[in-house]
């Protein structure tokens, strides 16, 4: 993927209703949690990365396709022809553009690296799936746990975490 940068500069950082929470750094994208793809089109989303803090920070935007447990394709994003780009201090930088993965009933999964702090500070995710939800890739289940109640809380844990992101992706605000 390809991108070119747009900056909005906003005070309060928010996205869809929701304020920006990450120490370093933030990423949405327009991606629902569940996407149903067939391998090899283009995937048209919008990534949003802001930058919460009071200091200029670059970053870079990590795309890792992952089925099962194993990584089976891995790719940085490139903005403005660099794989690091920079987010001034308390603003939000747009980047409109197309993925194309080679596969499907996988993850693919979006990390926002920070330079300084040279390491992940946020991640999107979307079930890339050729069937609906019945081609979800569950992950993989913990050892020593039984295999129904470790099925059962895998479901219940992707069911919770595809409820939050579609609250986030409406701008829902979690009770209090």
């Amino acid at each position: 993927m390809e991108v070119s940068k747009t900056a909005m500069s906003t005070r309060a950082i928010q996205i869809g209703g929701q304020s920006l929470a990450g120490v370093y750094g933030d990423v949405f994208w327009t991606l629902e949690p569940v996407t149903v793809y067939v391998a090899g089109t283009q995937i048209y989303a919008r990534i949003y990365v802001g930058n919460p803090t009071d200091i200029d920070r670059e970053y870079l935007l990590m795309a890792t396709v992952i089925r099962g447990s194993t990584v089976i394709s891995e790719f940085p994003i490139k903005v403005d022809d660099g794989t690091w780009f920079w987010v001034t201090a308390g603003n939000v930088v747009t980047l409109p553009g197309a993925f194309e993965v080679a596969y499907t009933d996988a993850i693919l999964t979006l990390n926002l690296y920070e330079r300084v702090e040279n390491d992940i500070v946020d991640s999107v995710l979307t079930a890339l799936t050729s069937t609906g939800t019945g081609g979800l890739p569950f992950p993989p289940v913990p050892p020593g746990v039984d295999d129904m109640l470790s099925m059962m809380i895998t479901m219940m844990i992707v069911v919770m975490m595809m409820q939050m992101m579609s609250k986030a992706m409406k701008g829902e605000e979690e009770p209090k």
